[in-house]
């Protein structure tokens, strides 16, 4: 107990000591520039130039855009006999005639919408070129490749939706 008091004593010299600085002066009691009350506005950038495809990449990407076109539209012109094959075989056996045809007929429209994954994952590819050079440019690439995955979020969606009501 007598150790602890004499130390309690000194502990207010320890802490004010600790307040000072290398050279001994104490530090200013003053604002930082960051701590005044301004408004804070973001930096002003000069508009970029508007970005527009070279010739050769657009037409990859309309290429691209017609191969996903076929093949989207052969999925929906086979999606609506898949549905009703389906309806028709939900609820029956594993292993039946009609649970294993419709297994067949549901991987064949998995199968025809081969085109538009593999459109989507060249998109990929020319966006992760163009982000290496050109920001402008992979926000382009970006918006054309859009509705391309969309619809095969869509068709990833309705064969799920398949796979379910047969018993997947």
């Amino acid at each position: 107990m007598s150790i602890i008091k004499p130390m309690l004593r000194l502990m207010p010299l320890i802490l004010l000591a600790s307040c000072g600085s290398i050279d001994g002066q104490f530090p200013s009691l003053e604002r930082r520039a960051y701590e005044n009350n301004d408004a804070i506005t973001a930096p002003i950038t000069p508009p970029s130039a508007p970005v527009s495809m070279p010739v050769e990449l657009k037409a990859q990407v309309d290429a691209l855009l017609a191969r996903h076109q076929i093949a989207h539209a052969a999925y929906l012109e086979r999606l609506d006999a898949v549905r009703s094959v389906a309806a028709r075989a939900a609820g029956s056996a594993p292993g039946t005639e009609g649970w294993v045809n419709v297994h067949v007929i549901l991987s064949r429209l998995d199968k025809i919408r081969d085109d538009s994954v593999a459109v989507v994952r060249a998109f990929d590819g020319l966006i992760a070129d163009a982000n290496a050079g050109d920001s402008g440019l992979a926000a382009l690439l970006t918006d054309a490749q859009k509705p391309v995955v969309d619809d095969v979020a869509a068709q990833n969606d309705e064969i799920r939706r398949l796979s379910r009501l047969i018993g997947e």
